[in-house]
């Protein structure tokens, strides 16, 4: 990352959004480490004229690895500015804050300079040498030593017709784990779009195969997927324990969502039924298959 010359945050990274909100929640990452405001922070993803290494987006690991090289960048950032502040008010590195986009020294009021004109009187003119080098960039790759897996507990409500084997998602709560949260809003709708996915694992997605080995269900013409007038309300409940591995305390996000739903709702489901002695143990609950097992006496078992 680096700060032109009016003050503002250029950031590249490898890590490309594939719709994970990587713009807005890295442009946290930077705001909070510079004190700026978010709308001076510029992210670029993906871009190999800016960054020449990176491995994209993958198994929940960006705000992990790419926010932590940010963080890591931000805060030499920041230790350049507070270098020049203090060459350029003749004072120590302890006594200069930043804020809002400003510089100023502790205790003195009317000291405060933006950023832009501290950067400009580090540049050199023929007037007068620059008070420091003018570099306000750095560069940081973050080694992980293991994943960060973010912990979940889902319930589900259901409701089930006897009569039909038709099925009914009443309510859907999740607790979730991912350590510190950049944005909340970001992270709701992740675990929402996980937990639709989940359920269309549960009732309506299958890999089925005819008997030659042929996959017979490759296509939305034969399977169905969540549609949000089917889909329940989803309460998300966050619990905020900061991970140990990375100093933004973050953890992974992606599959909190995505993994719980099928068992959830099978365990619902079966609970619904425990007056019959029902157990399942396989998915996709299709109404069929619980009119077989409440009809005709079949259960649902694999291996």
């Amino acid at each position: 990352m680096e700060l032109d010359p009016t003050g503002h945050a250029v950031v590249a990274t490898g890590a490309a959004s594939q719709g994970q909100g990587h713009p807005t929640t890295f442009a946290q990452v930077v705001a909070d480490a510079l004190d700026i405001p978010l709308t001076w922070v510029t992210v670029k993803g993906g871009d190999t004229g800016a960054i020449p290494f990176g491995v994209g987006t993958y198994a929940s690991r960006s705000a992990v690895t790419a926010g932590t090289s940010i963080a890591s960048a931000a805060a030499e950032v920041r230790r350049k500015l507070v270098v020049a502040a203090a060459r350029y008010f003749e004072v120590a590195v302890e006594d200069v804050t930043l804020k809002g986009g400003t510089v100023a020294v502790r205790g003195l009021p009317g000291s405060t300079i933006p950023f832009g004109q501290l950067i400009q009187a580090c540049v050199p003119t023929l007037a007068q040498e620059g008070i420091v080098e003018p570099d306000f960039s750095a560069r940081a790759y973050t080694h992980v030593p293991t994943v960060t897996y973010s912990n979940a507990v889902h319930v589900a409500k259901v409701e089930v017709d006897i009569e039909t084997g038709l099925h009914r998602l009443l309510d859907y709560v999740v607790a979730h784990d991912c350590g510190r949260v950049i944005n909340p809003m970001i992270v709701d709708g992740q675990i929402q779009g996980g937990v639709a996915q989940g359920i269309g694992g549960a009732a309506l997605e299958e890999l089925v195969y005819d008997d030659g080995g042929q996959l017979v269900s490759g296509s939305l013409l034969d399977y169905a997927l969540p549609r949000a007038a089917s889909l329940p309300n989803i309460t998300t409940v966050h619990l905020e324990s900061a991970s140990p591995r990375n100093p933004l305390g973050i953890k992974g996000l992606g599959e909190g969502g995505a993994i719980a739903p099928p068992a959830a709702i099978a365990n619902a489901v079966e609970d619904a039924l425990a007056p019959f002695g029902i157990r399942i143990t396989e998915t996709p609950l299709a109404p069929h298959r619980i009119f077989d097992l409440l009809h005709n006496g079949s259960r649902l078992h694999t291996e």
